[in-house]
């Protein structure tokens, strides 16, 4: 066996492998099929090289003189299109190189490729027979035209070069003009060893087509590393995009959840924050729903306090109304009640939904409440006294326990959250006929909390709606 075709034999092998891989990655990408094409080319023809060189007589080593030369010289046609499509073929197919645009060079080279091929196989124009040369073995001859090969030679490797070169200086991203950059080294180099070992050099006297085999294993090993860095670049690249995508959208999470938050704050204080935080959790509906459940009933009002808006001065009355709706709200959810309504300076409070820790807990809660709110109310009255004000403010409060419908009310439009029946206007009644300072308590409610907080009969008392008398009770303080 003639050790001079080991490269050729190893070349072809390495670019049948490399074919392979590329078609098989992705062989819906033209890119990939053109470096097929070109490595199956080349590898045919290193392949027929090695062949030659392996021939044990004349006959055989005629019968594959030509074969190298017509599998290789349609490399050039697939070479120039790969280079185009890698580089941007609309873009270099108009440039300029020698004063016509790339487009024409093209033609050009498609044109004077199938000229020489024919004169390759019909003729000895350019290879003669073989000549046996020791230590490499076979080789073609040469006829008289083969000087025109050099020309034609450098012509492909010019474009080509100009091809590839403008390729990596328009790369609009630096995984592509790495890639770029790869791919000029592995075909220029390709090229231009190719064409001093197999053309210039025998050409003057030097038999080295036995190493052309090293060209093309020196173009596989660049381009498979080329490869091989612009899908580990292209991973890292995505995965730093990933993570960047990740903190953007962390970050826009996270001032989402600020505004979401601000926005929260601000529909508390138009909705009370039982509601609201149902709402942002999705725990409640803005449906028009209605339920049927046992509420603990508050109502609340300041006596006499129409006497006092009449007069004074509306921003006085506005300034002390705010006051006091404020630190009666915040008792209130303290509480744990829910504020159904705000009506001058009325209070309505619902005990047990949208949420209920029981019907004793509720009650419990709601009296404590109405508690705490007489005895801000003493402080008020001291703070306003002394600001000049010398009405004698005193609250009076209503509580009953009783089942309701609680839900929303209004419209899709529009609707708020609340609780109505009989019930609720019985709450309502014993605000009404309840002393000024002094909370009332239906029977319902006063046997739910009487072991907690002492409380002392006041009697019986009519409520318009109800057909028999309300035992009420008095909260002492």
């Amino acid at each position: 066996m003639n050790p001079y075709a080991l490269p050729n034999i190893v070349a072809f092998v390495l670019l049948v492998f490399l074919g392979l891989v590329v078609l098989f990655q992705n062989h819906r990408d033209k890119s990939n099929r053109l470096l097929f094409a070109l490595c199956l080319n080349l590898a045919l023809s290193v392949g027929a090289g090695g062949m030659l060189h392996l021939s044990t007589s004349e006959a055989q080593a005629n019968f594959w003189n030509k074969w190298p030369y017509i599998f290789g010289i349609p490399s050039y046609i697939l070479v120039i299109e790969y280079s185009l499509h890698i580089s941007g073929r609309g873009s270099r197919l108009q440039e300029t190189l020698l004063g016509l645009p790339i487009g024409y060079h093209r033609w050009i080279i498609y044109g004077l490729t199938p000229l020489w091929l024919s004169l390759v196989i019909f003729t000895d124009q350019i290879l003669s027979s073989v000549k046996f040369y020791s230590p490499t073995g076979w080789e073609h001859g040469y006829g008289p035209l083969s000087m025109v090969v050099p020309v034609y030679g450098i012509y492909l490797l010019t474009c080509n070069f100009f091809i590839l070169f403008r390729g990596i200086k328009t790369a609009v991203n630096a995984i592509e003009k790495k890639a770029r950059l790869v791919t000029f080294f592995a075909l220029i180099g390709r090229d231009f060893f190719g064409f001093f070992i197999g053309i210039l050099f025998p050409l003057m006297g030097l038999q080295a087509h036995a190493f052309y085999g090293l060209v093309p294993i020196f173009m596989c090993l660049l381009l498979t590393y080329g490869l091989l860095r612009m899908q580990w670049e292209t991973i890292q690249d995505l995965k730093n995009g990933l993570e960047e995508k990740v903190a953007l959208r962390t970050k826009a999470l996270g001032e989402a959840n600020q505004r979401l938050e601000k926005a929260q704050a601000q529909i508390s204080k138009y909705l009370d924050p039982n509601v609201t935080d149902k709402i942002f959790k999705g725990e409640f509906s803005a449906k028009l729903l209605l339920n049927r459940q046992k509420l603990t009933l508050f109502f609340s009002d300041i006596k006499d306090f129409t006497q006092f808006t009449d007069a004074s001065d509306p921003e006085d009355v506005t300034k002390l109304l705010n006051e006091y709706l404020g630190e009666m709200a915040q008792i209130i959810r303290s509480s744990g009640g829910t504020i159904s309504q705000f009506a001058g300076d009325g209070i309505y409070t619902v005990f047990g939904a949208p949420a209920s820790k029981g019907e004793k807990e509720d009650a419990l809660a709601c009296v404590r409440m109405a508690v705490n709110m007489q005895a801000k109310m003493e402080i008020l009255q001291e703070k306003w006294w002394n600001q000049g004000i010398q009405f004698p403010f005193k609250i009076r409060c209503g509580i009953h326990t009783g089942m309701a419908n609680v839900g929303n009310y209004g419209s899709e439009g529009f609707m708020e959250y609340s609780a109505i029946g009989l019930n609720v206007n019985l709450a309502s009644r014993l605000e009404q006929a309840c002393q000024p300072g002094e909370i009332y308590l239906s029977h319902a409610t006063w046997a739910l909390i009487k072991q907690e907080i002492p409380c002392e009969e006041v009697g019986t008392i009519e409520v318009k709606g109800f057909h028999y008398p309300i035992h009420t009770y008095r909260v002492r303080m």
